[in-house]
């Protein structure tokens, strides 16, 4: 079963930037890479702290622990196009890590990484438009 991730803006912030990006469409391009980088970026750092490896059961040798094998750090990909950064970590397993499920706790990254970027993003295109 895979479940697609996905976090958007606010719908203020995409009704300001209709009527403004076309006066600043260079900038606005500038500033949405650079948070689009931001997250990807605290998303891997969360989840270095976050996926610390877990305990396993070995038929033989008993509770084994499980290293971190870093897949799904490695598989968070930032997609750039006018006006829009796509932020997407690309296991299948991803939103069971993010969510958790009945037999283990959730380790959030992606949406902790988001509260974080979100309001200097906020800002950053406040201070274009004023």
């Amino acid at each position: 079963m895979s479940r697609r991730i996905k976090i958007s803006g606010v719908k203020e912030l995409k009704s300001a930037l209709q009527g403004n990006v076309l006066r600043f469409p260079n900038e606005v391009n500038q500033i949405v890479a650079k948070h689009g980088a931001n997250l990807q970026s605290t998303t891997q750092s969360n989840m270095t702290r976050a996926y610390t490896g877990h305990w396993e059961w070995k038929k033989g040798k008993g509770r084994v622990f499980v290293k971190p094998t870093g897949a799904t750090k490695r598989s968070v990909t930032l997609r750039k196009s006018n006006f829009k950064a796509e932020v997407q970590p690309r296991t299948k397993y991803f939103p069971y890590l993010e969510y958790g499920t009945r037999f283990m706790s959730r380790r959030p990254t992606l949406g902790p990484a988001f509260s974080k970027v979100e309001p200097q993003f906020r800002a950053d295109l406040d201070r274009l438009f004023k």
